[in-house]
């Protein structure tokens, strides 16, 4: 296919070279076919489909292991799941004292945004904007945010 000889070589990268990627390119122009309109020109077509994709499948596969918490593996992500934090480093997000590592931090953030009640959202969001906050409400929010890191479910109040 003349389009997919034309764009392959824009698009090697690490471990894949220009044959791979025209086979990859003819296999998404295949798939496409499906979409075409007749009544369209047919390259103009081919060309575009194809080189959306190949963007799309260059950036779904090509990663530096050197970018820092961005290139970390599944299984380290998992393996830091394991791991069991203090509580105060997730309470203290704003502070440079904690010493869970961003990506562990951004998981468990995560965790605790799905679960926490929707009721205890906004004195959540105050609480880690470190606006001021009532020393009641801040010990529901911090007893929430340990039921839930401590996989507790958290109770509705």
């Amino acid at each position: 296919m003349k389009v997919a000889k034309r764009l392959a070589p824009k698009y090697v990268f690490a471990s894949y070279e220009v044959e791979d990627i025209e086979q990859e390119a003819f296999l998404i122009g295949v798939a496409g076919l499906e979409k075409y309109d007749p009544s369209r020109p047919l390259e103009n077509f081919m060309y575009t489909h194809i080189n959306n994709r190949l963007k799309t499948f260059k950036r779904d596969n090509y990663y530096r292991l050197d970018f820092g918490t961005a290139a970390q593996t599944i299984q380290d992500r998992k393996k830091n799941l394991l791991e069991p934090i203090d509580i105060d480093s997730i309470y203290n997000v704003c502070s440079n004292e904690h010493s869970t590592s961003d990506a562990q931090l951004h998981e468990i953030l995560d965790i605790i945004d799905k679960k926490l009640p929707t009721h205890l959202r906004s004195d959540y969001l105050k609480l880690q904007s470190n606006s001021p906050l009532p020393k009641g409400r801040k010990a529901i929010i911090i007893d929430a945010i340990e039921q839930i890191v401590n996989g507790d479910e958290c109770e509705e109040r």
